[in-house]
């Protein structure tokens, strides 16, 4: 019997031949790893090959948010814990990004067993190694761990390592936790990664100060005082829908449980907002609103340079009166919740119920993320 060649007959025969050559080179480049220390730059080009994932399939990824888990021994001033999801949807496990002042923590828990780990995180997704099809590049994360037959691994980082990657506490870090749980990729937190079109999931955790005091609502002021803010779009203690944070508002990181508002915003403005006494837990319903903070700016090129030019008044209604009033004015973020840091204290001994301060600061939105106040001040009612 004969056989004959057709370029038809030879099409699937060498398609087998390419994907065995291609698996083949996919293996070999799965090399042991272990924890490499935070400034490697080791060259690897192992991209993991996730699945395609549809995005009615995205919508279904929903876990328990849990459970967190902490190292023995770590008492943390801020966390944040998400679900570990393994094949696109399932979850089996969780990832808790914690920090004291020292260190920066992040726990793998499965309730199957780990194989190998990646971690990055940075200030932006922009940072995150990928292949031109947008596909995290594994290899190339700094923290990698070898941790098989484990149900549980920490990394580790300090401040000190974190500084050299211009990371301090305050900042709002981007997270991609990747594990291999048995035969299946595992990603922490259920946010897509945009721009790529294979599943893979991101985290964000901010760092907290863990300032003295922030443990505190607030000192006491004295007999008869409040403490008042202005309430705007920030809060002091971190991200997160909570008892302290019931709002569910953007958060600083800056507190564990003082309450207290910042202002965020950009463009030239004309705005107002209200001044809230004693809203212990960043909750109005503790409060009482006595007052109107104006904020009003502009930019103008002053020597070569973006200067903001404007005003900030705190009002206070009939019947209240400050003691003392700090000011926050400035381009960069805030990183501290005390009012003692703020920049500009102004004293009334005798109470004042308006003050006004001019806004001028160079280099207007150098850090492209807006401009920041913070209005706090020491009240009292009078005649109640």
């Amino acid at each position: 019997m004969k056989y004959s060649l057709t370029l038809d007959s030879l099409v699937p025969f060498m398609k087998k031949l390419i994907w065995i050559f291609l698996a083949g080179f996919i293996f070999s480049c799965q090399v042991q790893e272990s924890e490499l220390p935070l400034d490697n730059n080791e060259d690897e080009s192992f991209v993991f090959e996730f699945e395609d994932e549809d995005d009615s399939a995205r919508k279904k990824t929903v876990g328990d948010l849990g459970p967190t888990v902490i190292p023995s021994g770590v008492k943390p001033c801020a966390t944040t814990t998400y679900d570990l999801f393994a094949g696109k949807k399932n979850d089996v496990g969780s990832v808790t990004i914690a920090n004291d002042d020292k260190y920066l923590y992040v726990t793998y828990f499965t309730t199957k067993s780990f194989n190998k780990l990646h971690l990055w995180f940075g200030h932006s997704l922009s940072d995150l190694p990928r292949n031109p099809a947008g596909i995290p590049i594994i290899g190339h994360f700094f923290l990698k761990a070898d941790a098989k037959g484990k149900n549980q691994y920490t990394f580790k980082i300090s401040f000190t390592d974190l500084e050299k990657r211009k990371i301090k506490c305050g900042n709002k870090l981007i997270f991609v936790a990747h594990a291999e749980v048995g035969r299946e990729s595992a990603f922490g937190g259920p946010t897509q990664i945009p721009g790529s079109n294979r599943w893979a999931y991101y985290m964000t955790h901010t760092l907290s100060c863990c300032d003295g005091g922030g443990d505190d609502n607030h000192p006491d002021p004295g007999p008869g005082l409040q403490v008042a803010y202005a309430k705007a779009n920030w809060v002091f203690v971190a991200d997160g829908c909570n008892a302290v944070n019931p709002e569910c508002l953007p958060g600083l990181g800056i507190a564990n449980t003082r309450w207290g508002w910042a202002i965020n915003v950009t463009g030239t403005i004309g705005a107002f907002y209200d001044i809230w006494a004693s809203a212990d837990g960043n909750d109005i319903n503790n409060g009482t609103k006595i007052g109107r903070l104006t904020v009003e700016y502009t930019t103008w090129q002053i020597n070569g340079l973006p200067t903001a030019i404007g005003s900030i008044t705190y009002q206070l209604n009939d019947g209240w009166v400050m003691q003392s009033l700090n000011l926050y004015t400035g381009d960069l973020r805030p990183t501290s919740s005390n009012p003692e840091d703020y920049g500009k204290t102004v004293v009334f001994p005798g109470g004042a119920s308006t003050y006004s301060h001019n806004i001028n600061f160079i280099n207007y939105d150098e850090s492209n993320d807006g401009v920041w106040f913070i209005a706090q001040a020491i009240v009292r009612q009078i005649n109640p």
